[in-house]
């Protein structure tokens, strides 16, 4: 029996050009700067090993209740394309690409269906791309 999935995408320009992005997204100083679901709700970054075969953990706090994200990483083509396992079956693509002088961003979040999990994620992603747009979230 397969399991019905659902896939979110969001597309943001950025002034940074593409390879100070990737940057932004694979170096866990700058990472920690803007992944999150607020800037009061940052991820904790335990792992973030941005390499073909690497792992990834993070935590944060989550209304009172700690919750924690395992994964790997599936592909790591600087400064282009970046891919993921979000836990045990969950995939993020981020595709960027020059647009102008800085870059356009396609994140591509397919994950289980299941009650409420659109929102939560759409209201996480929302705030993380908005944070990385900031001057000091990037390198």
């Amino acid at each position: 029996m397969t399991s019905k999935t659902d896939t979110l995408v969001f597309e943001r320009n950025y002034r940074a050009p593409p390879a100070k992005l990737f940057l932004a997204w694979t170096r866990t100083e700058l990472l920690a700067r803007w992944f999150g679901c607020g800037s009061d709700r940052l991820w904790k970054i335990h792992e973030w090993d941005a390499r073909v075969g690497g792992e990834l953990h993070v935590s944060l706090d989550f209304d009172g209740k700690p919750f924690e994200i395992r994964g790997e990483f599936l592909i790591v083509d600087a400064p282009t394309k970046l891919s993921y396992r979000w836990g045990h079956d969950e995939i993020v693509e981020v595709t960027i690409e020059p647009h102008g002088t800085g870059s356009h961003l396609r994140l591509t979040h397919t994950f289980p269906s299941r009650p409420g999990a659109r929102d939560i994620l759409t209201v996480g992603w929302s705030a993380s791309l908005a944070q990385l747009d900031q001057p000091d979230s990037n390198a």
